[in-house]
């Protein structure tokens, strides 16, 4: 590992001076980047702790929603009441994230700035229409979660900026959401796969909104449109529940690589889009049977 500058501010107006001054690596965790900069896949002059930065570490509701902040770790989201209620596919994919010890170092807000397309919370923020609020040394700006996604391991973040918080609006009516992985071992293990699904039913009990998110299938997590299309305004039946799961492979590109192959990854993705949507859908009707 080559040597570095550390910083360790205290304060965001400490960070928005250091960021800008020297355009340096943010570390959060650590538990993505040491590991590779020590592989020398990843190098900088100037690294940047943010760990003592208290103002970007919580778990709130505003105005109908819930906001998250960047240093937030996985396990916070897991043992988390508030997301529980609101959105449990989140907690779902958190819990899945890593060991113990990862989840506890590791931050949401790091997850998502890594941008890889097998992250795991990324596809229930993508199905709950998240956003990611940025701030710098001008000011502050905010981004569909979607739109800040460009491309593996690549975001729409400036020089100088970097995640403040992630918000999503809190649902209400009959809803459900879900969350499932594949990978090569029970625990610890990068997704071959991932899904997560958001359903919505209207009064009468059909499809009044669908969000399917699929992680590892391409080169970013993707929110298949033409599941949406199939599911909206339909009766929720396993036979529908099938025939979008199977939609989504217009949306998906996986490639093969040294966890699956590409065929294998398809077959996965159809698999856990079923799953999750016929979860989400039992869940909607428990609330609205309430």
């Amino acid at each position: 590992m080559k040597e570095f500058n550390f910083y360790s501010p205290g304060t965001l107006e400490e960070l928005i001076a250091v960021l800008d001054d020297t355009g340096g690596r943010l570390v959060a965790g650590g538990t993505d980047l040491i590991p590779r900069m020590r592989r020398g896949l990843v190098s900088s002059d100037h690294l940047i702790d943010v760990g003592r930065i208290s103002d970007l570490h919580f778990i709130r509701e505003q105005y109908g929603q819930i906001v998250i902040g960047a240093l937030t770790t996985h396990q916070e989201l897991v043992d988390s009441t508030l997301l529980q209620v609101t959105l449990p596919s989140l907690v779902q994919a958190a819990a899945t994230v890593g060991c113990c010890q990862t989840r506890c170092r590791g931050t949401l807000g790091g997850n998502i700035a890594n941008a890889s397309p097998a992250a795991d919370t990324i596809p229930p923020l993508l199905t709950a229409g998240a956003s990611v609020h940025l701030a710098h040394c001008c000011g502050e700006r905010t981004i569909a979660l979607d739109e800040f996604l460009v491309g593996p391991g690549i975001t729409s973040l400036k020089r100088g900026e970097f995640i403040h918080s992630i918000s999503y609006s809190i649902l209400s009516g009959s809803w459900g959401t879900a969350f499932q992985k594949l990978g090569l071992r029970s625990g610890m293990a990068i997704s071959v796969a991932n899904a997560a699904a958001l359903i919505v039913l209207d009064a009468g009990g059909k499809i009044a909104a669908a969000r399917l998110a699929l992680g590892s299938v391409a080169p970013t997590v993707v929110v298949s449109a033409s599941a949406e299309a199939v599911l909206l305004g339909q009766d929720p039946t396993p036979e529908l529940m099938r025939s979008a799961a199977q939609a989504c492979l217009t949306d998906i590109d996986p490639i093969s690589d040294v966890r699956a192959t590409k065929d294998y990854r398809k077959h996965a993705a159809t698999v856990l889009a079923r799953r999750v949507l016929e979860t989400s859908v039992v869940q909607a009707r428990r609330r609205k049977s309430v």
